[in-house]
């Protein structure tokens, strides 16, 4: 969002991993120079807005002139510097941590500003790398993370994060006459693969530093258990006279199914669900974080939020959720067992059994989740249906909707999104900036269309206009993703709000 980002990528490595993410991450507004071949005066930086700089050879140091980067800055430039270069030009001392056994190096914030957007002053993240290039979470004796030991911060200096291991400086902001540098450890970190404990986050202090990443997004310390999730959701309405938190009624495993509700039921319905496939877990949180500020503000950007009748429901299976599966509590794979065009949906295979992957259920509408989400759907009629999943980032499409609202909606999400993020696809996929162009429309290619038996499609035989699901990042085995998660949700649900209400009927 906002006007695009000139960025000069700095290094004496130009074919590095970084060189080859920033262009993904900014695409179109990266210029990569080989400060070992090329010459780098303010002059020449004063032309970018933003420059990061990284020397992977230490003997290549002499060569890059930091003085003029200080002095770019000094101008108002804005510098991102790996915690080398900068701690051998400001005379700290730098050293590296090897972390062997079972440590997991991680930062601490220290200090709340626009850098560490999404975190509270406490909160610890995973921050290392390995030595070779295998993946940080492969073999434990390879661990390895940057710092600068002893600091004293000067006068503007500020330790924005701090070593788990020894308390050394990982992540330092210093104002410099107009501008500013962060510098961080970014050498450390590989590339971050898909389900990385130490590098998932390596592009989103930079983000935040150069295009604001993180709006919406929080860290979440540790995932909760169903029964403390719906502890929290009861906290957030007892604090929240807008919100009230329903019994939907029991589930598969007898628990009940609670969803938030909030606004007039006479109103346009909005309805957003996450984790129907339980291990597909992380979205819930972005729609507990989209009901606190829905709560908070109901005036969100301008929004009249008032007008609209929301029904949330975090958790569609809780069974799963807390056995990190994807079925329910008999073995039902809910995404198939709708009760539109149940059975039509059999992956091969040789007996198709409970728990089998894609297992539909013993009927249609035979699971109680089921059956709650087709009533809520049937008595509220939305005018949008979301349905969060995880696998990699596209929406999908049933084979009815309201191309001009979905067109809004979807457009809006695009903007919203990009220049953010940037992940991999699941499992060892490719690499990519995070969100929503592409598109894959279930159905339209058959004559008559294929209807699968996903309650989103349920929603648009019911005449819902834009019901679709959203698939993004997870299934991942720990917290370290939900700041990119929880925002990137919010932002979507908040696309359909908007566009939702411009075109209330």
């Amino acid at each position: 969002m906002g006007d695009p980002k000139r960025i000069l990528f700095l290094t004496d490595t130009p074919g590095h991993t970084v060189g080859m993410d920033l262009p993904l991450l900014y695409p179109g507004q990266v210029t990569i120079l080989d400060f070992t071949a090329r010459t780098h005066t303010p002059d020449i930086l004063s032309a970018y807005t933003h420059v990061v700089t990284l020397v992977q050879d230490g003997s290549h140091l002499p060569r890059l002139d930091f003085g003029a980067v200080e002095a770019y800055a000094r101008a108002g430039g804005q510098v991102v510097s790996c915690l080398f270069e900068y701690a051998r030009h400001r005379g700290f001392f730098f050293s590296k941590t090897y972390a062997g056994g079972s440590v997991l190096p991680a930062i601490r914030i220290n200090a709340a500003c626009d850098i560490t957007r999404g975190f509270n002053v406490g909160d610890t993240i995973g921050w290392f790398g390995a030595i070779s290039s295998a993946p940080d979470t492969l073999y434990e004796n390879q661990r390895v993370q940057r710092q600068i030991m002893g600091l004293s911060a000067p006068e503007g200096v500020t330790v924005l994060a701090s070593s788990t291991v020894n308390g050394g400086a990982v992540m330092i902001e210093e104002r410099v006459g107009e501008g500013r540098i962060l510098a961080l450890d970014l050498l450390s970190l590989n590339r971050p693969h898909f389900n990385s404990h130490g590098s998932l986050n390596k592009y989103l202090f930079p983000g935040n530093f150069i295009g604001g990443s993180v709006r919406y997004g929080k860290h979440y310390p540790r995932k909760l258990s169903y029964g403390e999730f719906g502890e929290a959701m009861h906290a957030l309405a007892a604090a929240s006279p807008r919100l009230k938190v329903v019994n939907e009624g029991p589930c598969s495993d007898g628990r009940p199914l609670w969803s938030f509700e909030m606004g007039d039921p006479a109103d346009p319905t909005l309805y957003f669900g996450a984790a129907v496939h339980g291990w597909e877990w992380e979205n819930a949180y972005g729609l507990l974080t989209l009901a606190e500020l829905l709560a908070r503000d109901p005036l969100i950007e301008s929004m009249e939020t008032e007008r609209l009748h929301f029904k949330i429901v975090p958790i569609q299976n809780p069974y799963g959720y807390d056995h990190f599966i994807q079925q329910n509590a008999r073995g039902v794979d809910l995404n198939n067992n709708s009760s539109l065009n149940w059975g039509a949906f059999a992956p091969a295979q040789d007996v198709l059994l409970p728990w089998d992957y894609s297992f539909g259920g013993f009927g249609p509408a035979s699971e109680a989740e089921i059956r709650i989400i087709e009533r809520i759907i049937d008595t509220c009629a939305p005018r949008c249906v979301m349905d969060f999943h995880t696998a990699t980032y596209i929406l999908v499409l049933p084979h009815r909707y309201d191309a001009a609202l979905f067109g809004a909606i979807h457009e809006e999400m695009k903007n919203r999104l990009r220049d953010r993020y940037f992940a991999q696809q699941p499992y060892n996929g490719p690499y990519e900036q995070v969100n929503m162009d592409r598109v894959l429309r279930l159905g339209e290619s058959t004559d008559p269309p294929s209807l699968y038996p996903s309650f989103v499609f349920y929603a648009a035989e019911k005449g819902t206009p834009a019901a679709f699901a959203v698939e993004m990042s997870g299934n991942r085995d720990d917290v370290h993703a939900l700041v990119m998660n929880t925002d990137t949700v919010v932002e979507i649900c908040l696309a359909a709000t908007r566009q939702c209400l411009l075109h209330r009927p």
